[in-house]
This record gives C-alpha cells, structure tokens and sequence, in this order.
C-alpha cells in the first residue's frame, strides 16, 4: 500500500479523488480482536483451526473466526477478559507449529502488523540456589528480550532447581541456548536456558517461525546438509525437555 501511495503522490488528482472522507472514530468497546498467524507452510483450514482453538481456549464467551488468508485468522471476542485469558497463556500451537497472537488496537490496519514477538516462559537451569532472585532472573533473562515476570516468592526468592521467567521474545532471531554469567569474582559459568511448551523450531539456525525442512540453507544444499550440523538439534537432545 505505501508503495501504491508514492507512485500516486505524483499524480494530479481531480476534484472527486482530492476530497477527504471523515470517518469516525473506531468503536473500541466492541474491538476485542486477535490477529493470529500460523508459522506453518501448509495452508491450514479455517474449519480446522476454529475447532481446535475453541477446545483449547475454552473461553466463557463465543468468539467469531475469519480467514485473512496467507496463514492469518482475525479472531473477535465477545468478552475482552477471555481475549487477555487467551493472550496470558500463550504460547499457542497449532498441529504443534507456533502461533502468533497479536492484539488489534484501535485504528491499527491487519496489514501492518509485524508478528515478530511473542513470550514464552523459559526456565534459567544452573545457577546456585541462593542466586535464584527476581534481580538474576530480570539481569539473565534481558539478553532474550523484556522480560515480563520473574516467578519468585514475596522475598524475591527462588529456591527450586531453576527460575522461571516470562519474557518477550523477537522470533525473527534464534534461540538463545543459556549465557555465560560471572557471580562476583568467581569463574564464569554457563547456564542453561529450557522453554516451555516449546513448538516445532527450526534444527538447523533455531528460529521458531519455520521448521528444519524450510531452512534455506538445507533447500539450497539439496539436502546434502549433515545432519551433525544441527547444533539446536544437539541442544535440544542434551538440555532441554518439551514441556
């Protein structure tokens, strides 16, 4: 569209195309909307994806589903508390490939929405127990994005086997593995980073909005990439548990 825009900016206009059209202001009372993309390559069904999310939703009110096509739903809630229900506990997946949720502000255009975030929980595996606090959780858990909550007790304190946070993450990057993080004087040692509920990523450069059989570098090579060189395939093997 902006690209229609420049090459009409050059035009003169006629007395019709010239004047403005006042619309009103979006009503925002009825505009609890999700965009949603599925990062998959096949086409998904409508049918389909409004069947499987209402099961896993469960939401108090109904909510309609419309097909934006190129992968992208527009869901409309009735209930702007079961929208940020929806939103809360993401992420979601579809046949186990991610889905990006997005919520629609008033006067923002579908089409410009970006789907290059969403949050995860990930749990920080490796530090010393009484290093568990909310100040190491918000420091580590900066390096993948903002950080949105540190799970901790009301002193600030961890003390299972690992600290669990919620962050935004940019999905148009890989995976961060862990860090390497230096405790006082001390040597610095790695420590280990596990993602919940964890869809279908991509093996071989470890993002998450494709998988392994649509990595660019694999199309390229016509499969003759070993399979030893996919170093998140080995992390995922030795480190991290889907959840």
């Amino acid at each position: 569209m902006d690209e229609i825009a420049t090459k009409c900016a050059g035009l003169q206009l006629s007395e019709k195309e010239e004047s403005e059209v006042d619309l009103m202001p979006p009503v925002t009372e009825t505009g609890h909307v999700l965009v949603g993309r599925f990062c998959m390559k096949r086409r998904v069904s409508l049918e389909s994806v409004a069947r499987v999310v209402r099961s896993f939703w469960r939401t108090a009110k109904n909510f309609e589903v419309c097909d934006l096509g190129e992968n992208k739903v527009l869901f409309q809630f009735e209930d702007e508390n079961d929208l940020d229900r929806v939103l809360l506990l993401s992420p979601w997946a579809f046949d186990k490939y991610l889905v990006l949720l997005h919520k629609l502000n008033a006067g923002e255009a579908v089409n410009k929405v970006q789907f290059n975030q969403t949050s995860f929980w990930v749990q920080i595996h490796g530090l010393p127990t009484m290093s568990q606090t909310r100040e190491a959780g918000i420091r580590i858990g900066s390096i993948l994005g903002k950080v949105e909550k540190v799970d901790v007790d009301e002193k600030g304190f961890c003390l299972a086997g690992y600290v669990r946070i919620r962050v935004t993450i940019d999905i148009s990057q890989p995976l961060c593995r862990g860090r390497m993080v230096r405790i006082g004087g001390a040597s610095p040692k790695w420590v280990d980073f596990r993602y919940e509920r964890l869809p279908i990523f991509c093996y071989w450069c470890g993002k998450v909005n494709h998988d392994e059989r649509d990595y660019t570098q694999w199309l390229r090579s016509k499969e003759s990439l070993r399979a030893e060189d996919k170093q998140f395939g080995a992390w995922l093997r030795a480190s991290q548990d889907r959840l």
